[in-house]
């Protein structure tokens, strides 16, 4: 075993990665979804920090560029993901060596900060080695589907549509200084984030009155559940409330058991679900993060009431 290089990702690097991902997790990666996700974006391409031994990649750490809204002003941020190491190679501290480096190109960049969801298996390095604040543990609001829960009737305001428009620009306009931290909801963010998935089918429905698109719901089905993955709607928790009744009605039809989601606590919509019989149970995952640019951002960012998190924030979902 040589000295170990650490580089920044170059083109063709990407047949390497794709190769250490199957040795990690012990299933393949596909090429398609590594170019979705730090390729393709928006925002712009991933960062991405490898250690090699010679012609071995031997740990990779890589960071998806997350445009922001923090407290009403645009900011950019990075996702952490996608932490692994060759199994011959783990032990050396290759982790927090590739995740420093990284941060410094972030910080260069513009990124503000670095958040993410670490697993059971990395969230310990995160904080002990690299001094990510623990921000929450984010439970899983979850019901069972049984005719009884649908607390609503239907309503023809909402309506499953197929793509985002200029009205979710609309809406997110509207309503992003009601949130502290919010990852922004814009079409273009939106389109990237769940119509071009190459790996997810995911399906959206909106609720539109006179005044226009008041909020919508993006949802996928995960074995025998459906996951509302994103929702977003004016302050009326009545909106949310015909959303999510509407994804439990479709439950119903198409036979799953149960609809979950993610859904800060503090949000008035939790309260209104609670009353429809959904509790927070598991998954809990782990959610932190740390500044990058303390000029730029407090600690305010730490605090996870301020934060509205929703499962398509992580890249699980």
């Amino acid at each position: 075993m040589g000295n170990l290089d650490i580089q920044s990702y170059k083109t063709g690097d990407e047949t390497a990665i794709g190769e250490l991902f199957a040795q990690s997790f012990l299933r393949s990666m596909p090429a398609s979804w590594w170019r979705w996700r730090f390729m393709d974006n928006p925002a712009g391409p991933g960062i991405i920090e490898l250690a090699w031994d010679g012609d071995v990649l031997a740990a990779h750490y890589a960071v998806t560029r997350v445009p922001m809204s923090v407290s009403g002003i645009d900011s950019l941020s990075g996702l952490s993901g996608t932490t692994m190491t060759h199994p011959d190679y783990r032990g050396l501290g290759l982790f927090p060596r590739l995740a420093t480096s990284a941060y410094e190109r972030m910080a260069e960049s513009g990124a503000n900060m670095v958040w993410g969801f670490p697993n059971a298996n990395s969230h310990r390095g995160f904080v002990q080695n690299l001094s990510w604040v623990d921000i929450w543990e984010v439970p899983t609001l979850r019901q069972n589907v049984s005719e009884a829960s649908i607390a609503t009737e239907p309503s023809d305001k909402v309506v499953e549509v197929f793509s985002f428009d200029e009205r979710f620009d609309c809406l997110w306009e509207e309503v992003r200084s009601e949130y502290s931290v919010i990852v922004r909801r814009d079409s273009e963010y939106l389109t990237w984030r769940y119509s071009m998935n190459p790996t997810q089918k995911y399906r959206i429905l909106t609720y539109e009155d006179e005044g226009g698109l008041a909020g919508y719901a993006v949802f996928k089905r995960y074995r025998n559940e459906l996951q509302v993955v994103d929702i977003l709607t004016i302050k009326d928790s009545t909106v949310g409330q015909q959303l999510i009744s509407q994804i439990g009605r479709i439950a119903l039809q198409e036979r799953a058991e149960e609809v979950s989601l993610w859904l800060n606590v503090t949000h008035p919509l939790h309260r209104t679900l609670e009353k429809l019989g959904f509790r927070n149970g598991d998954p809990v995952t782990y959610f932190g993060g740390l500044i990058l640019r303390p000029s730029i951002l407090d600690d305010r960012v730490y605090d996870y009431r301020n934060w509205y998190i929703t499962m398509g924030d992580s890249d699980v979902y």
